[in-house]
């Protein structure tokens, strides 16, 4: 241990405290980009997880946070692959993660990032807090995988409207028609109270020229507003 460690408290000692200085927004601007740099020097997992930890705080001038998001984002990709494993980690607990997850995309491939994704959305059982499970059903709709549509079948009957909506877009984004048995039933379900999710699965319907197959009844009794059933498929009304 060097002398100027001793007298801070050691490494770990100083490693906390920019840490938490890097998230202080009542800090000088100046002092905060130093514990950045020295925080990306380091280059330690609990170096990086303290450079994470600026993305998770919104300084109250919108231009100088994102420049400030934007140096962190550089210091991370300058480490390389390194940061993927504590972004993994620091994703599954933070509140906001889509930046950060683009170096996870570069460094590891959209495999890794889609089984980050859904190992994340498994994790979001707070039925009062859906903003998170919202932005990883948004995310995983960029993504082209058959894992996908197992994984959000149980968002598309979320209690959270939104969620419902999330996961229908993230359905719809798939190649795989399977999805159309889904939808169909969650547009014939009568507990769906929500038009604007029926009526974007009826646009989704009618562009892609599917059909409603055994639940065109039930869809016809009751049609999101604008459309009907004609031959078992919806058209505009």
């Amino acid at each position: 241990m060097g002398l100027f460690d001793f007298f801070s408290g050691g490494a770990d000692g100083q490693l906390k405290r920019h840490s938490k200085r890097a998230m202080n927004l009542n800090a000088q601007a100046e002092d905060r980009e130093a514990s950045l740099h020295w925080l990306a020097q380091d280059g330690s997992e609990q170096a990086i997880l303290g450079l994470l930890g600026r993305f998770t705080v919104t300084y109250e001038h919108q231009m100088k946070d994102l420049n400030e998001k934007q140096l962190v984002f550089d210091l991370l990709d300058e480490l390389g692959e390194s940061v993927c494993e504590p972004i993994k980690t620091w994703s599954r607990s933070a509140p906001k993660f889509a930046r950060p997850l683009q170096l996870v995309d570069k460094y590891q491939g959209e495999e890794a990032t889609v089984s980050l994704l859904i190992d994340m959305l498994a994790l979001e059982n707070d039925p009062f807090k859906p903003e998170k499970k919202r932005q990883i059903l948004i995310k995983l709709a960029e993504y082209t995988d058959e894992r996908v549509v197992p994984a959000i079948e149980d968002c598309l009957r979320d209690f959270d409207e939104g969620i419902r909506y999330a996961a229908v877009e993230a359905a719809l984004s798939q190649p795989d028609e399977s999805v159309q048995g889904h939808l169909a039933e969650l547009i014939a379900d009568d507990k769906e109270e929500s038009n604007r999710l029926r009526v974007r699965i009826a646009e989704a319907f009618h562009q892609r020229n599917w059909d409603l197959g055994t639940h065109a009844d039930a869809v016809a009794a009751r049609p999101p507003h604008g459309w009907s059933v004609t031959d078992g498929k919806l058209i505009p009304a």
